[in-house]
Formats: structure tokens, sequence, C-alpha cells
């Protein structure tokens, strides 16, 4: 009995090797399909890096022309406080210079008669007419001019 039970023996550890070679030869095929599927992954994965790689080299450029017209707007931006630095600085100057004049005409008319008074009065409107001639002429400079820009970005763009 001791024979047969060594050939039972025996044939279970041939089936149990068998079947762990067709364990292994199961395995080894759903490695092969992973590895192809991985493989195919990789394929698809240098496909989609390759397309935002193609993606990014225009988002880039639009990036750096944002930026550049954000400093454009920043120098635009510090350009319009100087130019209203200078405005205020201009108008304050104006007014010193109109209430010296004033004081001064006040002081003349004092010393002098009804006749000059009039004649002081008449140039001071002169003078107040053609300071509103030159503002109306400095605007309408101004109003050309951004016109002529709008035209010449107009023409630019080729929406004429």
């Amino acid at each position: 009995m001791a024979i047969w039970f060594e050939g039972v023996a025996a044939v279970a550890f041939v089936v149990l090797v068998i079947g762990i070679l067709l364990w292994l030869r199961s395995l080894d095929k759903r490695i092969g399909r992973m590895m192809q599927l991985a493989e195919s992954l990789e394929r698809r994965a240098e496909v989609a890096v390759a397309q935002v790689s193609d993606l990014l080299d225009p988002l880039t450029e639009t990036v750096r022309t944002v930026q550049k017209s954000v400093d454009g707007i920043t120098k635009l931006t510090e350009a319009t406080k100087r130019i209203g630095e200078s405005a205020n600085q201009l108008s304050f100057t104006i007014n010193w210079i109109s209430s010296e004049l004033n004081e001064a005409v006040d002081r003349y008319a004092s010393k002098s008669g009804d006749k000059v008074k009039r004649g002081i009065a008449d140039a001071m409107n002169w003078a107040e007419v053609g300071y509103a001639v030159y503002h109306f002429w400095k605007d309408k400079r101004k109003e050309d001019a951004a016109a002529e820009r709008v035209h010449a970005q107009t023409v630019k763009e080729g929406t004429i």
C-alpha cells in the first residue's frame, strides 16, 4: 500500500506541477497582454505629449503678447500720471501768475484813472478769449490725433 500511496503522491505532485505551469503560462499571457497595453498607452501618451507640446507653443506666444500689452498699459498709465502731474503743476503756475498779475493790475489800477482800468479790463477779457481759443485748438488737435490713431488701427486690422 505504500507504493500505491507513493504513486498517488507522485501523480498529485505531477498534477500540481502541471497546474502551476498552466497557471504560470496563463499569467505569462496576461502579463504579455498588459505589456502590449502598456506599450499602446505609451505610444498614445507620446502622441498626446506631442499634441500638448504643439498647443503650448502658441499659448506661450500668446502669454508673451499679453505680457507685452500689460507692460505697454503700465507704461501708458505711468505716462498719463506724469501728464496729470504736469497739468496740475501748470495749473498751479498759471493760477499763481494770474493772482500776481491781478495784484499788479489792482495796484496799478488803484494808482490810475478809470480809462486805464477799462483798458486793463479789456486786455484781460481779450486774454481770456485767447486762452479759451488756445484750449479749443489744443482739444481739437487731441481729437484729430485720436481719430487718426483709430483710423490707422482700423486700417491695420483690415476692418475697412
